[in-house]
């Protein structure tokens, strides 16, 4: 059995949100959901990883992210290794329809992977309640969201995840494979919940 790490105090670093708004995110949940976590876990694991809220409150030291979302995955992994780049991508684009649906259109395997990272953020900060749907064939296909001054390129907020994100293993896959892969008994592993009181 692994050794049982001391659960993670989220005081112990400055507080991280989210690099995304993410319909069914935990961060308004975050004071119901921190009481209630072990005292004691080897790993952390989350395999929806979705927008991270429970995962960035607490910065785990060892952890495993993962999702079958390869737009979440992606973007992960590059704050995590170019993050400077992913920054440079950011701070040239600007909040403008025109703009958002050109690059909506756009085919994000004609992207490279920063490229891809960089829309998946802009399109998430700027487009109608940061909702991500997609089509039938897997497109983009949220509106415009007129917002006024939305952060698109929060630097700081991507340095700190890129941090934390620095010795975590992040994955593209199933969430029964990633738990038969990693996880252990001592491990928490946390399955998002279904959106009932707690």
């Amino acid at each position: 059995m692994a050794k049982a790490l001391k659960k993670e105090k989220p005081e112990r670093a400055k507080k991280l949100r989210p690099i995304l708004k993410w319909a069914g995110g935990k961060t308004q949940m975050l004071d119901q959901l921190l009481p209630k976590l072990p005292e004691k876990y080897g790993k952390y694991i989350e395999p929806f990883i979705g927008g991270g809220a429970l995962f960035f409150a607490l910065q785990p030291r060892e952890a495993v992210i993962a999702d079958s979302n390869s737009e979440l995955v992606n973007l992960y992994t590059v704050i995590r290794n170019n993050p400077h780049e992913l920054i440079r991508q950011l701070s040239s684009m600007v909040n403008d329809s025109d703009y958002f649906y050109e690059l909506r259109a756009v085919d994000i395997r004609k992207l490279s992977i920063v490229q891809t990272a960089a829309r998946t953020i802009y399109l998430n900060k700027t487009c109608f309640n940061g909702l991500y749907r997609v089509n039938k064939k897997g497109d983009f296909n949220v509106p415009f969201g007129k917002y006024k001054n939305p952060k698109i390129c929060d630097e700081e907020s991507i340095l700190s995840a890129s941090s934390l994100l620095a010795n975590k293993k992040i994955i593209l896959g199933d969430y029964k494979d990633v738990l038969k892969k990693y996880a252990k008994e001592s491990d928490f592993i946390f399955l998002d919940p279904p959106y009932l009181p707690i």
